[in-house]
């Protein structure tokens, strides 16, 4: 039941009490009944008013835990695979030396020719890391692609000449994309001989084919169809 306090203030009302005084004030009832609530069963210590909300609470919390979950299935798989690309990377690029990437071009053709030139006499020197910086200025010219190839193939071979094979095979295998090279059956001979010293029989077999296919009849055939039956003896 609510009873109200009203103000009377045009008027004074007298009032019963032994003690005879006068009030401006009384409580009417408006007749209106407010029932408890009936909770049902507490949520995280809060109690529901209205039960027909209690199945709504309870389908939002469960998609709440499931998105949860699901989040941090989801960021546990992003982090392997962050883990894996990092583990793929330090194989590829084990290596002291700065990692392989694209060259800008920003030198000329004619440039490019003088690079190869002085990098080829260092490299006939065994100067190989005075061979690389030449042969790699030339790969970042405007040099007939034939010689951008071959630059490939000469900085590849002089990493295997300094003990890093890891970083010679990404650049033996740039070799290939470069189909005017005198090197690309080079570059796939030693790409396969490199996998087979770093004991990966899988690949070494790969480019043993690859260079079979491609150069059925060169002057490398014979010793790459020895190289697979050499393989083939290998448990």
């Amino acid at each position: 039941m609510v009873i109200l306090p009203l103000a009377i203030m045009s008027q004074e009302i007298d009032s019963t009490s032994t003690r005879g005084t006068k009030s401006k004030s009384f409580l009417y009832d408006l007749g209106i009944t407010i029932e408890p609530a009936r909770e049902s069963a507490p949520l995280h210590g809060i109690g529901v008013a209205n039960p027909s909300l209690v199945p709504i609470v309870n389908q939002l919390d469960s998609l709440s835990s499931a998105f949860l979950q699901y989040k941090k299935m989801t960021d546990n798989q992003l982090d392997s695979l962050w883990q894996e690309n990092q583990r793929l990377q330090n194989l590829i690029f084990l290596s002291p030396h700065a990692a392989l990437s694209q060259p800008i071009r920003i030198y000329s053709k004619k440039e490019g020719e003088r690079f190869f030139q002085k990098g080829n006499d260092a490299y006939l020197a065994r100067n190989y890391a005075v061979a690389i910086d030449y042969f790699s200025k030339t790969i970042a010219s405007e040099a007939a692609s034939s010689m951008v190839g071959d630059a490939y193939y000469r900085i590849g071979n002089s990493y295997i000449q300094l003990h890093d094979e890891y970083l010679a095979l990404e650049y033996l295998k740039k070799v290939v994309e470069y189909p005017l090279s005198e090197n690309v059956d080079d570059a796939l001979f030693l790409t396969a001989i490199t996998y087979r010293k770093l004991g990966n029989k899988e690949l070494a077999t790969i480019f043993f084919k690859r260079l079979l296919r491609r150069f059925p009849d060169g002057q490398l055939a014979k010793l790459a169809d020895l190289e697979l039956k050499r393989l083939e003896t290998i448990e």
